[in-house]
This record gives C-alpha cells, sequence and structure tokens, in this order.
C-alpha cells in the first residue's frame, strides 16, 4: 500500500463526502444517524479489550499465507498490532449487523478472530461463519471465540476460492477482507454476490489500499445487479436486489477525526 497516495486520497474523500445531512434516501440517512454515527455498544469495548491484550503475546503462528502465496511464522502480537482491525471499525462492524440484524454472516479474511468477535457479540442467534487461510491463525481465532464465549461464530482454514466453490450456505451479510488488489477482488466479488441473500449487503475492507482496489470498487458500483452503494473510505457498503433505486453515496468516516485513534 502506497501510504502517500492513500493519505492523499483520504484528504479528498474528507472534503468530498457527506454527512447524513444531504442524504435525501431514508434508508441512508437512517443508517448513517442510527449506525455509523451512533455511539460504540459495551459488547464492542469487551471484544476490544480481550485483543488489545493479544498485544502482548509473542507466541509464535505459522502457516501458509494465501495472499502472499508464502509459508510465514509471525507473533500473534505482531497480528494484534499490524494485522487486526482497528477498534474504530470493528466498532463499526458491530453496529452494522446490530441495526441490519442479519442471521447469518459470512467474513472472508478473518485473521485473529477480532472482527468476528465484535459481530457475534450483538447476538448469539446469529450464525456468524469466518474463513482464514493460515491454519495457526484459524486455530487462535477460534479459541479467542471460546474464551470470550461466542458459540454462534466459528472459523474454517480454507483459501476464498476453496470455500466459495463448495457448498452452498447464502448470507444475509458478507464481509470481504482479503487479497486488496483488482483480480482477487473481482473474482472475490462475482462468487459471493451469487451466495448473498436478496436485500442483503456486502462489506468491502480498505477500498484505497491500491490502485487495483480502487478499481475494482470503481466496477463493482456499476454493476447492474447493485442498487445502493456507500463509500466510507475504509468500508465500501453496497446492496444487490434492494428496492431502490441505483444510488451512490460518499459518507464522512468517522464524523470526527478523533475517533479514528481510539
Amino acid at each position: 500500500m502506497n501510504i502517500y497516495h492513500t493519505s492523499w486520497d483520504f484528504i479528498r474523500h474528507r472534503f468530498s463526502s457527506k454527512t447524513r445531512h444531504g442524504v435525501h434516501s431514508p434508508f441512508v440517512y437512517e443508517l448513517i444517524d442510527q449506525c455509523i454515527y451512533a455511539s460504540d455498544p459495551m459488547p464492542t469495548k469487551a471484544v476490544i479489550s480481550f485483543f488489545e491484550r493479544l498485544k502482548q503475546d509473542s507466541s509464535p503462528l505459522k502457516g501458509m499465507d494465501y495472499g502472499k502465496n508464502v509459508e510465514t511464522s509471525v507473533s500473534v502480537s505482531l497480528y494484534a498490532r499490524r494485522s487486526a482491525m482497528p477498534n474504530f471499525q470493528v466498532a463499526l462492524l458491530h453496529r452494522l449487523v446490530h441495526f441490519l440484524k442479519p442471521t447469518s454472516v459470512l467474513e472472508l479474511g478473518s485473521n485473529l478472530g477480532k472482527s468476528l468477535a465484535a459481530m457475534a457479540s450483538v447476538d448469539n442467534s446469529i450464525s456468524i461463519t469466518g474463513v482464514e487461510g493460515n491454519s495457526d491463525v484459524a486455530d487462535f481465532a477460534n479459541h479467542s471465540l471460546e474464551k470470550l464465549q461466542l458459540a454462534n461464530a466459528k472459523v474454517y482454514c480454507a483459501a476464498f476460492d476453496q470455500f466459495l466453490s463448495e457448498g452452498n450456505e447464502t448470507y444475509d451479510l458478507i464481509f470481504l477482507d482479503g487479497d486488496h488488489h483488482y483480480d482477487p477482488t473481482m473474482r472475490y466479488f462475482k462468487a459471493i454476490k451469487e451466495r448473498l441473500n436478496v436485500g442483503g449487503v456486502i462489506v468491502l475492507h480498505d477500498l484505497y489500499y491500491s490502485k487495483g482496489m480502487k478499481r475494482a470498487w470503481a466496477e463493482i458500483k456499476k454493476d447492474r445487479n447493485v442498487t445502493i452503494t456507500i463509500d466510507l473510505f475504509f468500508f465500501g457498503l453496497l446492496w444487490i436486489g434492494k428496492n431502490q433505486a441505483k444510488e451512490s453515496f460518499s459518507v464522512k468516516y468517522p464524523s470526527s477525526l478523533f475517533r479514528i485513534f481510539f
């Protein structure tokens, strides 16, 4: 990722995007007001505290990194510090699940299980499935879910293409946090939109990670089956088959830059 270009992307997004004011779609206005800009719920804080403690864990995790196609050995603390999702983004995923009330969720790219745990902590009746390519990391994520007593979530060790080619389960919310480049993102999108229930939402992470990712996001927005897209810079939200005219929104997130650091 080119930090220089990403910083300029963020500045441009910040000045060109809107808050809930000026948004004429009732659904999107309510989503911004009651979810995106809402206060963080207490269950998320417990999950965040658990994963913050992992930053002191020097245990090694070995396995295949399918994004780089190499065997790796990385400490838990390094994953927790560099790869785990920032707290303010994890909190938004929790709020999204709380607001949208999906009954089934798929996450591609579970890492240590932080974002998965945040979504699972909303309601233990929601079925949450995670996919992680590194076997040690997947096992660690499952142990973390057990410690957090989140029996409604489980991480499977598989490459994304393998997982998506098997089974026929469908989901109300699919979170894609994988290889942030053009070809894999487009390939995963074509697969997951077939596994999304009508009216469901796909959440893409790191829209501006690379030129290829930005190109993929631009093409995905034009897909004839996509009705609503929301660009939050850190996340892209898109709905397929929702009973609404095709519209794209660019929304300031978080509402205050101060929240990025917490």
